[in-house]
């Protein structure tokens, strides 16, 4: 292909928001899409049953990976070995997310703030006496995002212990063993560094919101809602050095582990009060957060950055010139729209209305769990279903606006939920 062409693997609200970044004069393929993509005129929805090979077939330049479990089945190795460049972390470098004890090991390894932890194998292993309020457990390896659990009590924290090395619930991830970690407090942080190996940027910060409903309270989730850039207020000057410096030591280290990692690492923090407000680690990922690409994505875009070039040269030599002069003097936010009975059970097929309403000036529709119908209808088809993003010159002016069109004059459908305080935390009382 002559023009620039991209290979986008996944259908969430990640990889609709990539593809809105890297502009309409992009032909691209995504395999396989949603609703969202499936109306985009330069996007082609697809199914291969071999995404390399269709890669090669079709002169393709550039594959995007944007689920982990595809990170983990080393996907973006099969690219690499057939030369065409890949945004996405090797296999070996993406244990950093695929398996919690690795993480551990390593950050132990290479003198990287974490909470005290340790690996179980057996239920009995949880100490007799423990408070369970002082704890966190974590199935080792991938669970959707959903194998963290912050226990109440000691019963419920032994028997979670206990399905999660037996493999019930949590997608199967702590078959090979659980994590117990220290329960540390404070706010969150999330960060992702863009890295050819070697040389790294960071990104503006962002704050998730795992609750499932408004307040911080109902069952963890995916990911509800998340703001960028963080206000120095949340995050002070000197916070921002050591988490850029936590970020160094992370490529640096994988760099003299002999697993160089490429693409972009993203960096779970929480600036624990035990800890003086110190970044800590809680988690790495191993790809672009899901709702935190939204978000951070639509700042980059928002602001004139080639975000195709960008990603496309962490596979080589990081461009950085590309961020060169690049105020984000603006702030984004999403919404999350879940469907009913998310995120134990959600329902799908109900129809979604109000998608080709007139939006605001900066305000966006990224579709995630949603499928287009051969009668032009488009219903949910998962439990995350839509994300209202807006980019406005204040917190205050995009939550405004986002949630401006959520709602039963706006994008609606039965069963809705969402959250009415994203951004709470950056937001006027």
């Amino acid at each position: 292909m002559s023009e620039r062409s991209a290979l986008i693997i996944g259908n969430g609200g990640r990889e609709h928001a990539i593809v809105k970044s890297l502009g309409e004069d992009v032909k691209i393929f995504v395999a396989p899409g949603n609703a969202g993509t499936a109306k985009m005129s330069n996007v082609t929805n697809i199914a291969p049953d071999d995404p390399v090979a269709f890669a090669q077939d079709n002169g393709i330049d550039f594959a995007i990976i944007g689920p982990d479990s595809y990170i983990a089945a080393g996907l973006a190795d099969k690219f690499r070995a057939v030369g065409i460049p890949v945004f996405g972390a090797s296999q070996s470098a993406g244990r950093l997310e695929s398996s919690k004890s690795f993480a551990s090991s390593f950050m132990e390894r290479h003198g990287i703030p974490q909470p005290k932890s340790t690996t179980v194998h057996s239920a009995s292993e949880l100490a007799v006496g423990t408070d369970p309020l002082s704890i966190v457990l974590k199935a080792d390896g991938l669970a959707l995002g959903k194998g963290v659990v912050l226990p109440e009590t000691s019963e419920e924290a032994q028997t979670t212990l206990k399905e999660m090395l037996e493999g019930i619930g949590y997608e199967g991830a702590g078959k090979e063993g659980v994590v117990i970690q220290e329960r540390l407090s404070g706010p969150e942080v999330s960060a992702f560094a863009l890295t050819d190996g070697t040389n790294f940027v960071m990104l503006p910060f962002s704050q998730d919101h795992k609750r499932l409903k408004t307040g911080d309270v109902g069952p963890n989730t995916g990911g509800m809602g998340a703001y960028a850039p963080l206000p120095e207020s949340i995050v002070s000057a000197d916070q921002t050095a050591k988490i850029n410096e936590i970020a160094k030591k992370t490529i640096d280290g994988m760099k003299a582990d002999g697993t160089p990692y490429q693409s972009v690492i993203y960096i779970g923090l929480m600036l624990a009060e035990q800890r003086g407000g110190d970044p800590v680690v809680i988690e790495y990922n191993a790809r672009f957060g899901d709702p935190e690409t939204q978000v951070i994505l639509t700042l980059l875009q928002d602001a004139g950055v080639d975000v195709y070039e960008l990603l496309k040269s962490t596979d080589s030599t990081l461009n950085t010139s590309l961020l060169e002069g690049i105020a984000f003097n603006k702030t984004a936010i999403t919404v999350c729209e879940a469907a009913d009975g998310y995120p134990e059970s959600p329902r799908k097929g109900d129809e979604i209305f109000g998608l080709d309403a007139t939006l605001p000036t900066g305000v966006f529709i990224h579709n995630a769990g949603t499928k287009l119908e051969e009668n032009g209808k488009v219903v949910t088809n998962g439990g995350r279903v839509l994300y209202v993003t807006s980019v406005a010159a204040s917190i205050d002016e995009a939550a405004a606006n986002a949630y401006s069109v959520i709602g039963d004059s706006g994008v609606h459908f039965d069963g809705m939920q969402y959250r009415t305080d994203i951004g709470k935390q950056a937001r006027a009382k």
